[in-house]
């Protein structure tokens, strides 16, 4: 082995099956990519330097936002054109292995799980819903902006009052997110919930919903139609439903390799 081949790592971006891969360095790969084939698989790759994505160097570069935020649009667009027309598995942000020899272990003792995986998401894709809440001005705000004209007795039953109607709202609003879920669970095979953080400003939109599932291709349109009519009631009430897609399916991939350097 030379001492440049040393230096360098390959960075796995996805597993898929068909013919070869290989295209030059350009805008979106920032560095030629390629495929190493194997028991009827291809990993789809490139060349690195170890000396930046080692694991003496990577963490440190996984703190800079703006290389993280470059490295992170050279995978995904490198993914995305694998998937023109192919299921893929996608791998984490920065697989990396020592060698093509390594790599081409990968695929022989996980040969079987690539497999089924794959055969698992033909024709299906990954998309997220979420569902957003505005929410009604602080009862406390709503409250001194009257609270010269009304007083003692009325200014307390105002404030319970008002606080009864953010309730009433707030049920109403997850009765309407649990609506758009149970459409999207009709058309869905799989679904995951994400976690959602609380809302720092009580002026933005809530999200009070975030739903990632596998849905198989011809369910898309059907499940759009039935949101697109929600969707008008939902904003009717203050609410808005985005759906987004289709994402390499990450969720149901079943790969957990990441941020990886192997001896």
């Amino acid at each position: 082995m030379t001492r440049a081949a040393r230096s360098n790592g390959v960075y796995v971006y996805c597993i898929t099956e068909g013919d070869p891969v290989e295209w030059a360095a350009d805008a979106d790969a920032l560095r030629r990519v390629y495929s190493i084939a194997g028991h009827g698989l291809i990993a789809v790759v490139s060349g690195v330097p170890l000396a930046e994505f080692g694991e003496r160097a990577l963490p440190r570069h996984l703190e800079d936002a703006s290389w993280l935020e470059r490295e992170a649009r050279a995978h995904e667009r490198v993914i995305e054109r694998v998937m023109e027309g192919r299921t893929v598995l996608p791998m984490k942000l920065c697989t990396i292995f020592r060698s093509e020899a390594r790599v081409r272990e990968l695929l022989e003792t996980r040969r079987e799980e690539f497999h089924r995986a794959l055969a698992r998401l033909q024709g299906r894709e990954e998309w997220e819903m979420k569902v957003f809440h505005q929410s009604a001005p602080p009862v406390g705000a709503r409250a001194r902006k009257s609270r010269a004209s009304v007083s003692g007795r009325a200014y307390l039953m105002q404030k319970v009052a008002a606080r009864s109607a953010t309730g009433r709202a707030a049920a109403e609003a997850h009765d309407q997110a649990q609506r758009a879920f149970e459409m999207l669970a009709g058309c869905s095979e799989e679904i995951q919930l994400k976690p959602v953080a609380a809302t720092s400003s009580a002026a933005a939109p809530r999200l009070i919903l975030d739903a990632v599932c596998l849905l198989p291709s011809a369910q898309v349109p059907i499940l759009r139609r039935q949101l697109e009519s929600l969707g008008g009631e939902l904003a009717e009430k203050g609410m808005r439903l985005q759906l987004v897609g289709p994402w390499p399916p990450y969720h149901f991939s079943g790969q957990a390799q990441g941020h990886v350097a192997l001896p």
